[in-house]
């Protein structure tokens, strides 16, 4: 069967007291509707359908999918019916889940789509929950089956089945359920749900499907967005560690949705990965470092308190040292930058060592400019390159020298004024 997922990511969000549409907001460096449609993406499906409110631009999404805009705010089931356009001629399984829930997994939309192809008419999702909690409860005759989803907010229902809410339905019968949907009496919204009992009622197959229930993790406020992200942390950390990657203290390592280390890397304490960052095998990422965009290839040494950014590709056995910033940085093997420095838009041969609290000066106050440094290189102490610019291979910076000039291979360039030494001329005064 073909199979189409309609997602819903209408919502305003208003407990996330944010600008951001809720769909938007990040958990590790990866927007809500991104996780849940990278999980769709790893299945077969024919078509994507997301639905959302006229505040809300999911233009940067239209390209891969179809967007239905919800003008009026009047609940899931509303969200749905919007659709009735696009799936006029549509002829399958059709799954509805939810733009912030990022944990949803491709086993559990596989099992929906497999229900309905078995012959269910509508196939839920449910878990079960010992607590006191404000899910809706799934309602069972005394033969087992679904009868109906009543709301309990108040955690009052003597019912520990939960409803997940992500659904899927035979398309032949989808939108007769909807049409039959009232406007609940307070809200004035036409609830999805509703249709349980109006299937039931007409005697349709409604199939239960079990899952865990942190799969269904809406996040609606800043609480659920923090503990959406204590819980992605907890799964890279466990994923790493079983990949044979050291993390010395785990609990204070943060990871992003695309990060690559590979294994015999250590991480210690305290360290940040942002995006794009793919580390090789026999490197260590010393406390308190901050990498984003970069590649650090094998038995390479960063840290402490470095920042690595900006496409930046440092080769093997590289040692960049504390206090060390370096952004869009390509530098060969067995370069060593140890101390106090930032280097940018730079190009760095083999063996070449920069010196404490050098830096290169690539922004000009119009555009970046690129700095070629050769191999077996040595730039001394608190040196200053002004890009553009090129030094040769086996060159030498004096150290505190301000460099505005090419420097040919193997010479010593010096760019500071003489040292002068006054005599007697000591602002201080002599002691008795």
């Amino acid at each position: 069967m073909n199979v189409c997922t309609v997602i819903l990511g209408a919502g305003k969000g208003s407990r996330m007291k944010s600008i951001t549409p809720k769909p938007f907001h990040k958990v590790a460096n990866l927007k809500l509707i991104d996780w849940v449609l990278n999980t769709h993406n790893s299945i077969k499906i024919n078509k994507k359908i997301i639905v959302t409110s006229k505040n809300i631009n999911y233009s940067e999404y239209s390209k891969t999918n179809q967007i239905v805009i919800q003008n009026d705010q009047l609940g899931t089931g509303n969200a749905v019916i919007q659709t009735k356009k696009e799936l006029k001629n549509f002829k399958g399984v059709i799954v509805i889940c939810f733009a912030d829930t990022p944990f949803i997994t491709k086993k559990t939309i596989k099992k929906l789509i497999n229900s309905i192809e078995q012959g269910n008419d509508i196939a839920l999702t449910s878990f079960k929950n010992n607590r006191k909690n404000s899910y809706g409860k799934i309602i069972l005759s005394q033969n087992g089956k679904p009868v109906k989803i009543t709301e309990d907010r108040n955690g009052k229902l003597n019912s520990l089945l939960c409803n997940g809410g992500i659904m899927a339905f035979n398309s032949d019968i989808m939108f007769n359920l909807l049409s039959k949907i009232k406007p609940d009496n307070m809200s004035k919204e036409y609830y999805l749900t509703e249709v349980v009992e109006i299937a039931y009622k007409n005697n349709l197959q409604i199939d239960l499907i079990h899952i865990d229930e942190q799969e269904i993790l809406g996040v609606n406020s800043r609480e659920d967005l923090a503990l959406a992200e204590k819980i992605i942390q907890t799964k890279l950390r466990h994923f790493f560690l079983n990949k044979g990657v050291t993390l010395i203290d785990p609990e204070t390592n943060y990871f992003s949705y695309d990060t690559i280390i590979k294994k015999d890397v250590t991480i210690f304490p305290n360290v940040f990965i942002g995006e794009g960052v793919k580390i090789d095998s026999g490197s260590n990422i010393l406390s308190f470092c901050h990498l984003e965009n970069c590649y650090i290839k094998k038995n390479v040494s960063i840290g402490p308190f470095a920042r690595i950014r900006g496409n930046t590709v440092l080769n093997e056995k590289n040692k960049i040292g504390n206090f060390v910033e370096l952004k869009n940085v390509i530098s060969e093997k067995e370069v060593k930058i140890n101390h106090l420095s930032y280097i940018g838009d730079t190009s760095i041969g083999k063996s070449t060592n920069i010196g404490a609290g050098s830096i290169t000066c690539n922004y000009d106050g119009h555009k970046k400019n690129k700095t070629f440094i050769g191999s077996n290189a040595f730039v001394g102490s608190n040196s200053t390159m002004v890009a553009p610019l090129k030094i040769g291979n086996n060159s030498t910076i004096g150290a505190g020298s301000v460099i505005t000039e090419d420097v040919d291979h193997g010479d010593l360039a010096i760019g500071r004024e003489r040292q002068v030494n006054k005599k007697d001329r000591s602002i201080t005064k002599k002691k008795n």
